[in-house]
């Protein structure tokens, strides 16, 4: 800018100022006001009321650093329009440390599958293994068997790729090379319903939390769907994990420099032959620099899904064997060459409720029928087992409490604070399964689904406990040893949570850490914690909160 321009420049702001000064006189000699908008006055937002506080109710004795900590995590705003019952009683003496709304009903969510595991050890023991039996229905001779190899299932829910890939091989060594037939899938050990009741009313019915329950299965009757990026601008790799031709993939992920996402979805589906396939469709886009990823939807006809998967197997061992399979039971004459089992019932339960796995819990409700009622196992008689578990083992009233799924999986369970604090004080001191019980549960800032919880604080390694999440609801149940290591039981039940369930956790966090400590333990603000288990996109009927999507199979709240 010249010198001149610049003088210019001043000049027009000058005069520009000035005028704002003049327009005031001009006024008043007579010219046109102006029309004058009052400024808006600020109108200072009330908060809403805080509810009425909650009052914690304790037993005489009780530290007072403990009570006035408790009664702090209680009336934190996160709960501020949610029903809830806490109890935590010291286990040696029964001394109540602190209770709230501990006989009020409340949807326990994923806190269903300490009833399910409980009464797994009461009525199969920890040291039971499920058991998948292998026939041959023909002759074996030279290594060809003309005929066709069978498959029973009773209820193995931990049936995994890798137990497929060691079955084939051993099937290869004992000498099956060739097989002229196909493969007999039977799953007639559990009935034809493969969904546990309040399954129906999830949003999302193909993810993979809430796949088919059935005697024969493997990977949670759920298929894997590996994304690779490429370079921007090219498709990316889209790989079904393990391939099988029960599983047909349609659709195309793009490669950009910034992907938008990807959409999976699955679907019943006919093949040439007419018989039902799993259909899954994909779309969307990955960034470039974005790592490999796998997500898990559910698959369709599951027992034809099993056969497939074992051929690919075989034939990954070097078995000749076509694509034929067969739904049917074991034939008469056909000779058992393989069973297969699973790992202990104990190791079972951890997976169970480590992870929360929804699979195994209703597999496990289904076998428990089988055993005590006879096949076919149903929904029905397993949970027909537990409540009477619960009612002549554990003490619970007949009608005090509804057990309508194992898993805990959307809205059809209530139970109160008191009576899983009851629960657990009866497998403490159950010694043919407490130990293992209590094994089974997620450590605070270690494993699980609470591994990523209570970091750093005095419950951390000290606190054993079953998440439970759905939209709306969350729950914690456990066992925590105090200062003096002393244990305590403890159960934290809500619903109608308002604005999702993270603020939940932070309380629950609270209540567990001050129990750790007897109170001398005190949150740091602003804590934030992102990880979590799998919220249902159903969830309870009473609120929305935000949803997630599974991180394994069989996973959920």
């Amino acid at each position: 800018m010249t010198r001149a321009s610049a003088k210019l420049c001043h000049v027009a702001l000058v005069a520009a100022f000035a005028l704002t000064i003049v327009a005031p006189a001009a006024i008043a000699k007579g010219a046109a006001p102006a029309k004058v908008v009052p400024a808006k006055r600020e109108v200072k937002k009330e908060p809403p009321p805080r509810p009425t506080p909650r009052i914690l109710t304790s037993s005489g004795g009780v530290d007072a650093h403990l009570k006035a900590a408790l009664t702090e995590a209680i009336n934190q705003p996160a709960l501020d329009e949610a029903e809830l019952g806490f109890l935590a009683v010291r286990v040696k003496d029964g001394l109540v440390l602190g209770e709230v709304g501990a006989d009020r009903l409340i949807n326990p969510a994923s806190n269903a599958k300490l009833v399910t595991a409980a009464t797994a050890l009461h009525t199969l023991h920890a040291e039971h293994r499920f058991k998948t039996e292998y026939f041959v229905n023909g002759t074996l001779k030279d290594g060809t068997l003309h005929g066709n190899l069978v498959v029973k299932g009773y209820g193995d829910p931990t049936i995994v790729s890798e137990r497929l890939m060691r079955v084939a091989n051993e099937l290869y060594l004992f000498g099956v090379e060739r097989i002229t037939g196909g493969i007999i899938v039977d799953g007639s050990w559990f009935d034809g319903v493969d969904e546990a009741r309040g399954w129906e009313i999830e949003e999302s019915p193909d993810r993979a939390y809430a796949a088919a329950v059935t005697a024969l299965a493997v990977n949670f009757n759920a298929t894997s769907i590996y994304v690779r990026p490429t370079e921007p601008g090219r498709p990316a790799v889209v790989l079904v994990d393990p391939p099988c031709e029960q599983v047909v993939l349609e659709g195309a992920v793009m490669t950009e420099q910034l992907g938008s996402g990807v959409r999976v979805v699955s679907d019943k589906d006919q093949s040439d032959d007419g018989k039902q396939i799993t259909l899954l469709t994909v779309e969307g886009s990955v960034g470039a620099r974005q790592s490999p990823f796998r997500t898990y939807r559910r698959v369709y006809a599951p027992l034809r899904h099993f056969g497939s998967t074992l051929i690919y197997f075989l034939q990954q061992r070097g078995v000749k064997v076509q694509h034929r399979i067969m739904e049917g039971p074991v034939p008469d004459g056909a000779r058992l060459v393989l069973v297969d089992r699973s790992p202990p019932l104990a190791e079972v339960l951890a997976d169970l409720n480590h992870y929360s796995n929804n699979i195994i819990a209703e597999t496990i409700i289904k076998a428990i029928g089988a055993e005590v009622h006879g096949a076919p196992g149903t929904f029905d008689n397993g949970l027909k087992v537990a409540r009477a578990f619960l009612e002549e083992q554990v003490g619970f009233a007949p009608g005090s409490y509804t057990f309508d799924n194992g898993s805990g999986l959307n809205d059809v369970n209530r139970f109160t604070a008191r009576q899983m604090v009851k629960l657990l004080g009866y497998m403490l001191r159950d010694v043919e399964g407490g130990t293992e019980y209590a094994a089974s549960l997620a450590v605070a800032g270690t494993q699980g689904t609470i591994g990523f919880r209570m970091r750093d604080t005095p419950a951390e390694r000290r606190l054993r406990a079953k998440t439970g999440t759905l939209r709306g609801v969350s729950a914690l149940s456990g066992y925590v040893a105090d200062p003096a290591g002393d244990l305590v039981a403890f159960s934290v039940l809500s619903q109608d949570i308002q604005d999702g369930v993270s603020g939940v956790w932070q309380v629950q966090n609270f209540i567990g850490a001050s129990l750790a400590s007897n109170g001398a333990w005190r949150p740091e603000p602003e804590g934030e914690e992102t990880e979590g288990e799998t919220v249902s996109d159903a969830g309870s009927a009473a609120t929305g909160a935000p949803t997630k999507t599974e991180a394994a199979p069989g996973g959920a709240p």
